[in-house]
């Protein structure tokens, strides 16, 4: 059972995340924050002769999220979820460290539902990281550990892990997505920090005069003021207008 405001990796058995398998990875403790990157190329080669590069559009990346865990087996953490990564051990350390899960068992349930480092599979799983109402869906393709505590006999007692996850949709939306005059291709998009409504619509369709139909498709009240992390739909153009 998934703990409320945890954040959480289910994992699919494909990109179609219509099928759920049963390992879920819930976090000990939340991150402090979070990182999404969005990507556009452009061939930038100067024609022969020509003064100045015309920026050509080739294509929009996947969006990439990368993620701090902090795994724990001091057994403090657990009483202190509300404060940050570098504020949650402070005392403590000697009060039966071994009553909580052990790092590395934690570690094994990370990989478990990322399926990184998995033998009997060819690539990482299928997953959706959720957080309150964010969601982000694809694979793990990054992850980094630093080891920051030990115990005497050398096992870790704490470590960071540093994970990146790329973006991973259908083929079906994919398909959809390629297809540019396709009556039923809806947008999603992620709030970032300084984003409005009117110019997340002006750059999905161009003008920002349709905002307050896209309030109202996704039942936004107080739409001046979006929440970063949040997801916002935007409907074909036809549907609105």
């Amino acid at each position: 059972m998934r703990e409320t405001g945890k954040v959480t990796i289910q994992t699919y058995k494909d990109n179609s995340y219509g099928k759920k398998e049963s390992v879920v990875f819930t976090a000990l403790i939340n991150p402090t924050g979070f990182s999404l990157t969005h990507k556009v190329e452009y061939n930038t080669e100067r024609k022969e002769g020509a003064n100045a590069t015309n920026s050509q559009f080739i294509k929009k990346s996947p969006q990439t999220l990368q993620l701090e865990f902090l795994f724990d087996g001091t057994g403090v953490t657990k009483s202190n979820p509300g404060n940050k990564l570098i504020n949650k051990i402070k005392e403590g350390l000697g009060k039966d460290p071994f009553s909580k899960m052990a790092v590395e068992d934690q570690l094994i349930e990370f990989y478990a539902a990322t399926g990184d480092f998995n033998g009997t599979i060819h690539k990482p799983y299928t997953v959706i990281v959720t957080w309150g109402k964010f969601k982000f869906e694809g694979s793990l393709t990054e992850f980094t550990i630093d080891y920051k505590l030990f115990n005497k006999d050398g096992s870790p007692l704490r470590a960071i892990g540093k994970a990146t996850f790329l973006e991973s949709i259908s083929d079906e939306l994919a398909a959809r997505m390629a297809n540019k005059n396709s009556p039923d291709l809806t947008h999603k998009r992620i709030v970032q920090d300084g984003d409005t409504l009117p110019l997340m619509t002006e750059r999905i369709y161009g003008d920002s005069k349709y905002y307050l139909e896209v309030a109202k498709v996704n039942g936004l009240v107080n739409f001046r003021q979006l929440k970063p992390g949040s997801e916002v739909y935007f409907p074909p153009l036809d549907k609105i207008s």
